[in-house]
């Protein structure tokens, strides 16, 4: 009997966000691949779409795995958005694929085999030695060897 994938893929062209706000209905989205944050308020709320400020943040393509805060003042206009990476766990449920230099200390502990301390190493290697790039790079890390790599990488 042949084992089911752990994940099953998205249609391509597909990206996978996380909307959260006080007037927009907060939840983890699908939207077709280079959109921008503001076609989704125009998908989601055309009235505040028209009064948004010319801003970059609003023009970049959305990347599967960014979580959106939009605020929101008196009289339900939206005045900035705030851009970030969802937790690894959520990103992990929804089978979008991690990335060793966006993930923060909270997001390495929910990875198996991963505790307080290692995780804390790993930020520290990080923060001294600069981004990893990759999977394999985590090797550098004292105490995560070849078969620790190959446990996460159905994640990355």
């Amino acid at each position: 009997m042949e084992a089911l994938p752990v994940f099953l893929p998205l249609e391509q062209g597909i990206v996978q966000v996380e909307l959260i706000s006080d007037g927009l209905e907060p939840g983890v989205y699908q939207f077709n691949d280079g959109l921008t944050p503001r076609d989704v308020i125009r998908l989601t709320d055309p009235v505040s779409a028209e009064n948004l400020a010319i801003d970059s943040d609003w023009s970049k393509p959305l990347r599967g795995g960014e979580s959106f805060r939009f605020l929101i003042k008196k009289g339900q206009k939206i005045t900035s958005l705030q851009r970030r990476w969802m937790s690894a766990s959520h990103r992990m449920a929804l089978a979008i694929p991690l990335h060793p230099d966006r993930m923060s200390k909270k997001d390495w502990k929910a990875l198996p085999g991963i505790g307080n301390y290692l995780a804390e190493r790993i930020e520290n290697n990080r923060q001294i030695n600069g981004d990893f790039g990759c999977l394999e790079a985590l090797r550098r890390v004292k105490g995560i060897g070849e078969k620790r790599v190959n446990r996460w990488r159905e994640f990355f």
